[in-house]
């Protein structure tokens, strides 16, 4: 887990690599512009010897800008989510306390703290007496030893959806650190120290969590990078040596935007193909770590009553009674039902309509980072997320709705 100096050096990291990035970009256009379009083509300096040749200088220039445009609007706009919108969940009731306990400790005795800070510290939420523990384990794995008392003020929403991610007992995962159940795909960024929606990874090159909300420009900034450096690569590869064959010199700033647009452009493309094939899978970096062994417990409202022949959990802990819902006072019965290892709920099927989950449902939505992944919108009733054909076998299994047989007519489960 990261300490509490790991997580500062990561935030001053975050924040000091985009100015770093910047810096580059516009040394790159220098070179590319002055140094070999203007001063080697348009009009080539006297030491060069050779005539000027404006069309190829010209159509260099329209390339590269028009490369150069795309790639530096998708990151401002990623760099915008990614700071001002980078879906993290709210902290719960009792991590707010604390926190606010712990700023009024530090104004009212803040040379005791420092003389006896060590045996002053408030305990780390993350770290116990025991080995390295999950913050994000289930409820009963880590209630006993939860330095925050378990807030069920917040599982009213998740009841009311109609399938949800659930942990043995039938709630959601809990956080320790942020004292709140988690939704469906919802990781802790040990680098921030908070939960975040459908996070991805945590990446300083743009300047925090690429999550829910900043994956799909993410992948575009990656692809514009890839096109835009290998473009980059390849004329000042080509002009170096037509310059070496007729002097045997090179010019400096051509040689460090080679090394520079290599460098990234073999990063950008590698993050390209892993990202578009998370997106194929409909997966995030870290639900890929283990999604061909992970088995997921998925909690499914079947309505007023159970149907005949299904059972409800046999742990004595799951809430296997009918949950009311606080703004009608209807009662719901929930199943749990399990995924075989590998399974992927999210999965939809088919990798087009999986990408379209985070890219959007036009060619449009695909190229211009203009409108958020359709997968960032939570209002379905149903779930967080579109669920795909796992879940509805598992419906079918549990007898919970008809199946098809082979003529598309609709069969009923024996009970």
């Amino acid at each position: 887990m990261a300490s509490q100096a790991q997580k500062r050096v990561n935030a001053v990291v975050s924040r000091l690599i985009p100015p770093l990035l910047l810096g580059v970009t516009i040394y790159a256009s220098y070179a590319v512009t002055k140094p070999l379009c203007i001063d080697y083509l348009i009009h080539p300096l006297p030491s060069y010897n050779r005539g000027s040749r404006v069309g190829a200088g010209a159509a260099i220039l329209a390339i590269y800008y028009v490369l150069l445009i795309p790639m530096v609007v998708t990151y401002l706009r990623l760099y915008y989510y990614v700071l001002w919108n980078p879906g993290y969940l709210p902290l719960g009731a009792q991590r707010l306390q604390d926190d606010e306990n712990e700023k009024h400790s530090k104004r009212s005795h803040p040379k005791r703290r420092r003389r006896r800070g060590s045996s002053r510290k408030a305990p780390d939420p993350e770290k116990t007496q025991q080995p390295e523990e999950d913050v994000e384990r289930g409820v009963l794995a880590s209630a006993g030893n939860d330095p925050y008392q378990l807030d069920f003020s917040g599982l009213e929403k998740f009841y009311s959806k109609d399938v949800f991610v659930c942990q043995e007992d039938g709630r959601p995962p809990w956080c320790t650190t942020c004292c709140i159940f988690k939704p469906d795909r919802s990781h802790h960024c040990r680098e921030l120290g908070r939960c975040v929606r459908k996070m991805d990874h945590f990446c300083p090159w743009v300047g925090g969590v690429v999550s829910e909300t900043s994956f799909k420009f993410f992948i575009q900034f990656v692809f514009y990078t890839t096109l835009y450096c290998s473009f980059t690569l390849i004329v000042l590869a080509y002009f170096t040596a037509e310059l070496r064959r007729q002097t045997g010199g090179a010019n400096p700033h051509w040689c460090v935007c080679i090394g520079l647009a290599a460098l990234f452009g073999f990063f950008a493309a590698g993050m390209t193909l892993s990202s578009v094939q998370m997106a194929l899978f409909n997966v995030t970096t870290i639900e890929n770590l283990n999604r061909h062994s992970v088995t997921l417990d998925n909690r499914l409202s079947v309505g007023p009553n159970l149907p005949n022949g299904l059972l409800p959990p046999a742990t004595p802990s799951t809430p296997d009674r009918p949950q009311a819902d606080a703004s009608t006072g209807e009662k719901h019965v929930f199943a749990i039902l399990h995924t075989l290892p590998g399974e992927n709920p999210f999965d939809l099927g088919s990798p087009f309509k999986n990408v379209q989950q985070v890219m959007g449902y036009s060619i449009a939505d695909w190229f211009l980072p203009i409108k958020q992944s359709p997968c960032a919108d939570h209002s379905s009733m149903e779930s967080d997320f579109a669920l795909g054909p796992v879940v509805t076998r598992l419906k079918q299994e549990a007898g919970l709705v008809p199946h098809e047989n082979g003529n598309g007519a609709t069969t009923q489960s024996a009970t």
